[in-house]
C-alpha cells in the first residue's frame, strides 16, 4: 500500500500581494478545483501559511499588540466544503479549525475521510464569515494499491 500526499494551496495569490493591502474581500469566499489521485482518500488536513499569534510592537513576554491590528482581524470563521464533479458532499461543510493537524507526526492527526478516488475532481469552497482570508494548503492523505513496486 502507497501512501500519497496531494497538496491543493488555497488564496497563494495573497504571498504576492502588496503587504500594504488592507481589502481581502475578494479572499473571504471562493472555489478551487482539482483532481486528487486514485485510491483512498483517508484524509485531509490544512497548513496555514499565516502565523498563529498576535503581532506585537515588542518580542518577548508583555509584548504591546500592534495598536494598527484590530481584534476583528485576528477572529476568523471559516465554512469549508468539499464536494466531488457531481456535486454531492464529501464532508459537511465545517469550520476550517477541524482541518487543523493534531498531533500524530505527519500522516496522523488530519480530519478523517473515507472516499473512493478514480482521478476524482473536486472542489474546495470557502467562506469566511469574519476577519482574515485562509491562506495555506490542504493535503490529502490517499493510500493507493497501484504502488508500482
Amino acid at each position: 500500500m502507497k501512501r500519497i500526499f496531494k497538496r491543493i494551496q488555497v488564496n497563494k495569490e495573497l504571498l504576492k500581494l502588496n503587504p500594504l493591502v488592507k481589502d481581502f474581500s475578494e479572499y473571504l469566499e471562493n472555489e478551487i478545483h482539482d483532481t486528487i489521485p486514485s485510491g483512498k482518500v483517508k484524509g485531509a488536513y490544512f497548513i496555514s501559511y499565516l502565523p498563529d499569534t498576535i503581532p506585537t510592537l515588542s518580542s518577548g513576554e508583555g509584548g504591546v499588540i500592534n495598536p494598527n491590528f484590530s481584534l476583528t482581524s485576528m477572529l476568523s470563521h471559516t465554512n469549508i466544503t468539499l464536494k466531488d464533479s457531481r456535486g454531492h458532499l464529501l464532508t459537511e461543510p465545517t469550520d476550517i479549525k477541524d482541518y487543523e493537524h493534531k498531533k500524530g507526526g505527519y500522516g496522523l492527526g488530519f480530519k478523517e475521510l473515507d472516499f473512493q478516488s478514480s482521478n476524482e475532481r473536486i472542489s474546495i469552497a470557502w467562506e469566511t464569515i469574519t476577519g482574515k482570508p485562509i491562506l495555506g494548503e490542504f493535503v490529502f492523505i490517499i493510500e493507493s494499491d497501484n504502488c508500482g513496486c
